[in-house]
């Protein structure tokens, strides 16, 4: 069954919750930004932007539950295999501790939502304006977080958590909030590499007589 429509707004305040509080995420991002936050907003573009990118002045931030599903996002383009360890170099991955007063988030991957309509075609479906029409019902709905699968992983077991807030660079939820995080470097990181060869991709030394293409000239990231 297709991804549908999203249901009326008091269809999805009764979605399973799932608790952010005390729970460790991470982000990947490039290395020389001044922090890991961004809240994205939805592009004109519907091709182009993330999943569930809100309409301005909102934005969503994406992150995940494990360091493996962290990687498999953020480096998606180099899923058949080879990963020049440049792209490795020029990233690093925040951990975050959620804290006490994490959101809630709508648990997506319970069995009871899909008596709401949802399927994994809400994380792994190619309809990106569908995807968005569900965010922002999801929003009107009252959830500030989500809980949901990642579409890069054929396992499935793999979770993300995407934040919603204001667009732009800054931590969640305001200074009321903190959510303070460590950077690791993701090169050097043992637990990324043995990801990495669980799902088959092997890290490469770059070409040096070879132009490197970063992701972001690319058009593979999402």
């Amino acid at each position: 069954m297709p991804l549908l429509a999203p249901p009326p707004v008091p269809d999805l305040t009764r979605l399973p919750r799932h608790p952010l509080a005390g729970i460790r995420v991470h982000r990947v991002y490039r290395r020389g930004r001044a922090s890991p936050w961004w809240f994205a907003s939805a592009p004109a573009d519907p091709l182009a932007g993330g999943r569930f990118d809100l309409p301005p002045p909102l934005g969503a931030c994406y992150l995940a539950s494990s360091v493996a599903a962290s990687v498999l996002e953020a480096l998606q383009g180099f899923g058949r295999g080879l990963l020049p360890d440049v792209e490795l170099r020029n990233r690093v991955r925040a951990e975050v501790m959620a804290p006490v007063s994490a959101p809630v988030a709508a648990h997506l991957t319970s069995a009871r939502a899909r008596g709401l309509g949802v399927t994994v075609g809400l994380w792994a479906g190619p309809d990106r304006a569908l995807t968005r029409r569900w965010a922002l019902q999801l929003h009107r709905a009252g959830w500030r977080a989500l809980w949901t699968g990642i579409q890069h992983d054929p396992t499935g077991v793999l979770r993300a958590v995407t934040l919603f807030d204001l667009a732009g660079e800054h931590a969640p939820y305001g200074a009321a909030i903190d959510w303070p995080h460590t950077e690791h470097a993701l090169h050097s990181d043992p637990v990324v590499a043995s990801a990495l060869r669980r799902y088959g991709i092997t890290i490469t030394g770059s070409n040096p007589r070879l132009p490197v293409v970063p992701l972001s000239e690319s058009g593979l990231l999402s």
